[in-house]
């Protein structure tokens, strides 16, 4: 195994928080792979986000920014599919579906680190979305204790999940420092409304990031009738560490063996390389 990589893949949607990591990041590491993933259901558009990828490639050079649209299905099936209405029915429609999502993207971005013996992977998690009473928009994923139990499970394969954008600050201040670089900022992180009249505009098609139809189906009620969302940390830290336990283990060694690789030899290097 050759000297692990001082390289980081960002999960990058397009949307503001991952443009931001892929803009911070690039001081910091020799070279950034931007992934899109590709998790095969009701997902449009997933090479929206191509022309802020050449923006990115122009800004930073071409060696320094690489793209790969990566292709999640297998994990997503795995994590999100497999008993979905039994994890709908203890903890809700956006846990079982939405956080799956996310937790899937995290793994194929800590998969696609260890197969390319990058130091790092990262993603747009914001400490302006968690869910609060004053937000109610918020998503679960970005629970701190969420981005933490992530970070803990990177560490034992010896990669760093690394979350630049967490406390960088406001929306405002993330797409003021966008603009100024001369990147495209999505329509809907302009915070156009995400109800149904937001969505019947000619701008919407005109998009810098995948337009996830599922994601917009699960809360359909908050979209079409104004009804928040019911979070939970205690419920949604409770999916992600039986996710974690009982299936993600398993799945990162599956892979593996399926490419004729031992995992366990693998994180044993990672460990003497960084230790």
């Amino acid at each position: 195994m050759e000297t692990i990589k001082n390289e980081v893949a960002v999960m990058f949607s397009g949307g503001i928080d991952s443009l931001l990591c892929a803009v911070l990041l690039q001081e910091q590491f020799e070279k950034v792979h931007l992934m899109t993933f590709d998790k095969g259901f009701l997902e449009l558009g997933i090479r929206n986000n191509l022309r802020n990828v050449e923006k990115l490639k122009a800004l930073f050079g071409n060696e320094k920014i690489i793209h790969n649209i990566v292709d999640i299905k297998f994990i997503f099936k795995s994590i999100a599919f497999e008993k979905f209405w039994k994890s709908f029915r203890i903890y809700g429609s956006e846990v079982a579906w939405c956080v799956a999502c996310r937790i899937s993207m995290n793994i194929g971005a800590l998969i696609y680190a260890l197969e390319n013996n990058l130091k790092a992977y990262a993603d747009g998690s914001n400490r302006e979305q968690v869910p609060s009473k004053e937000y109610l928009a918020g998503t679960a994923e970005n629970y701190p204790s969420v981005v933490q139990k992530l970070k803990d499970f990177a560490s034992q394969y010896y990669v760093d999940f690394l979350t630049p954008a967490y406390e960088f600050g406001p929306r405002d201040k993330k797409r003021k420092k966008l603009k100024e670089i001369g990147l495209e900022i999505d329509y809907l992180s302009l915070d156009k409304a995400k109800n149904l009249k937001g969505l019947l505009t000619r701008e919407v098609f005109s998009r810098s990031q995948p337009m996830c139809l599922s994601g917009w189906l699960i809360h359909w009620r908050r979209n079409l009738l104004g009804i928040p969302v019911k979070h939970d940390e205690t419920k949604t830290m409770e999916f992600v560490s039986r996710k974690l336990l009982r299936v993600i283990p398993s799945l990162i060694r599956e892979y593996f063996q399926r490419k004729d690789i031992a995992i366990q030899e693998m994180i044993r290097q990672r460990k003497s390389f960084l230790l």
